[in-house]
């Protein structure tokens, strides 16, 4: 399968074509392989701008992906397409340019900036009959994946969550610790308080219709340690990500190719949809 990688502005860029091109990777996934790329980046987004040229001449020189200006000959040089510039600004905008060639596509996180855009999406997903996935790489994390929430009475997850004015709130990286608790334990949340302490982190209490609740922390310094403490009746269960055998980047493109084989995404719009009006509801709170 020939897939097709739009933005060259983020790490994801370099780590998904590495275990989808590299076949000498310890976690190489099969079943698809990087052949083309959109060069393209946010000149008013400085995570993107100044990252733009290293990850290019990567993806590019080490792993021989055609760089490719044309839109048309791009969409018409693959199969499939990863949008996965980091300025989830455009995402929509470049979605909106592709779409009615009928490939699938994954989104990367935020797939966009807020629910009316969401509504947009899930309208043309359906109007061109065009596939569309979006998830977190979290999600599939196998300390994720090993987990039954089905009894808990109460967790804590906790996280970064650094800040990007362009992408405020939970919609930069605090949307990987919604999508877990999303995964973990539904989108029956009634109730939501947030507390800031010292301009350090911040606590977000998420209280489901049953009474059970969820305890968000999230640490304004960016560091790589997702994790989180499952209560249950008679026990408790902790889980470190980090510290997972296997990156959950390669779990997550396990999923992308056999979406992209299969057009049948594993993560339902209707709840990614559900990501995006939550973390809107969480970034009005003070």
């Amino acid at each position: 399968m020939r897939i097709g990688l739009i933005g060259l502005d983020t790490s994801h860029s370099e780590i998904f074509t590495r275990l989808l091109n590299d076949t000498s990777d310890p976690n190489h996934v099969e079943g698809g392989r990087i052949t083309h790329a959109l060069p393209i980046f946010s000149k008013d987004l400085s995570i993107s701008r100044d990252r733009f040229q290293h990850y290019k001449n990567i993806v590019e020189n080490k792993y021989s992906v055609k760089i490719v200006e044309d839109i048309d000959v791009f969409m018409r040089s693959v199969d499939a397409v990863l949008l996965a510039t980091v300025d989830g600004r455009n995402h929509l905008s470049w979605l909106k340019n592709i779409v009615q060639y009928k490939k699938p596509v994954f989104i990367d996180k935020p797939i966009v900036m807020s629910s009316d855009e969401m509504k947009t999406v899930m309208e043309l997903s359906e109007n061109h009959q065009t596939p569309i996935m979006s998830s977190s790489s979290l999600r599939y994390a196998q300390s994720i994946k090993n987990i039954d929430s089905s009894g808990f009475i109460s967790a804590y997850i906790y996280g970064p969550l650094p800040q990007q004015t362009a992408m405020p709130g939970y919609f930069w990286y605090g949307i990987h610790l919604i999508e877990m608790i999303i995964t973990l334990f539904g989108t029956d949340i009634h109730m939501i308080k947030k507390e800031k302490f010292d301009e350090k982190y911040e606590w977000v209490t998420l209280s489901f219709s049953d009474s059970r609740q969820v305890i968000l922390r999230g640490d304004y310094d960016w560091h790589n340690r997702f994790g989180g403490v499952i209560h249950y009746k008679d026990r408790a269960e902790t889980f470190d990500l980090w510290q997972d055998e296997r990156p959950y980047y390669a779990n997550l493109l396990v999923e992308i190719v056999e979406f992209f084989n299969t057009g049948l995404s594993p993560v339902p719009l209707e709840e990614t949809a559900e990501i995006i009006k939550l973390i809107e509801q969480i970034n009005m709170l003070e």
